[in-house]
């Protein structure tokens, strides 16, 4: 049970150490030794696995419906192992509701729409799950455009012409069109495409610990495949491409390639005890 798993002596700690928010949808920075194999549990079962680095750093993403009680344990090369229990408090979303958007970006699609969107998938796909070996997250996080109003919030239930969707998995930045995007942590370019077929120009930049940020509906993008960007590089500018109703940015997080995390939580984050 859940409740009997708060810490282990076991020769490896007392238990991962972070910090951060226990929130849902949260991310945390935590310190274990290094090279420990880290994985998360809830009542349900294995949640994620992976592996701290050389210096037993890791970020730890929690779910937009992350579980109230959930474990977090390290071990080392013997398998000896030490838990923490994570207290999780719930986060209160949002229902949005966006109107106008034409047909075709909401439920009906062509035989030519339902082959854009899946070259679309396959190019999202791939870029996911091509993550290299850098440290740009230990920087912490910035804005990706400053003085801009938020339009949208990370896991509001989206309500699109009148029809429940998928939550809102990112925050958006409503600014005028051509506004600068600027890299809130150093990384490197996965994707960088300008005709997706609901994100529109777009920009995966991967921050290392399987941290991953997605531009969407850029008007212009100033980068390419495979470059190493630094914080704060122009990486093109914001527009209304894709499925959007006006000129915005959507910035999003997604954690290990496993689910998206709140932006807010990211820009929060105190990484000075990694570095």
């Amino acid at each position: 049970m859940l409740l009997a798993l708060v810490l282990l002596a076991s020769g490896v700690g007392s238990g991962p150490q972070c910090t951060g928010v226990y929130e849902q949808g949260a991310l945390l920075a935590c310190r274990t030794i290094p090279l420990a194999s880290v994985s998360l549990s809830d009542e349900t079962g294995l949640a994620a696995s992976f592996k701290a680095d050389a210096q037993g750093r890791f970020v730890l993403g929690l779910s937009r419906d992350a579980a109230p009680k959930m474990v977090l344990k390290a071990c080392n090369a013997k398998w000896k192992c030490a838990s923490r229990l994570l207290v999780i408090t719930p986060h209160d979303y949002e229902i949005e509701r966006i109107d106008g958007l034409p047909p075709g970006k909401v439920s009906t699609f062509s035989k030519t729409q339902l082959a854009h969107i899946r070259k679309s998938s396959a190019r999202k796909k791939k870029a996911f799950a091509t993550l290299g070996d850098v440290n740009g997250y230990l920087e912490g996080f910035a804005k990706p455009v400053q003085k801009a109003r938020i339009s949208g919030h990370f896991g509001a239930q989206r309500i699109l012409n009148g029809k429940p969707k998928r939550p809102h998995m990112g925050m958006d930045f409503a600014v005028p069109k051509g506004t600068p995007i600027k890299a809130p942590a150093a990384g490197v370019v996965t994707l960088a495409d300008d005709d997706l077929y609901f994100e529109g120009g777009t920009v995966f930049v991967d921050h290392g610990q399987g941290l991953v940020s997605v531009f969407m509906h850029m008007s212009k993008i100033d980068v390419e495949d495979g470059q190493q960007i630094n914080k704060g590089e122009v990486l093109g500018q914001v527009g209304a491409t894709g499925r959007a109703t006006g000129p915005h940015l959507h910035w999003s997080l997604k954690w290990k390639n496993r689910y998206y995390v709140n932006p807010e939580s990211a820009l929060a984050l105190d990484t000075t005890s990694l570095r």
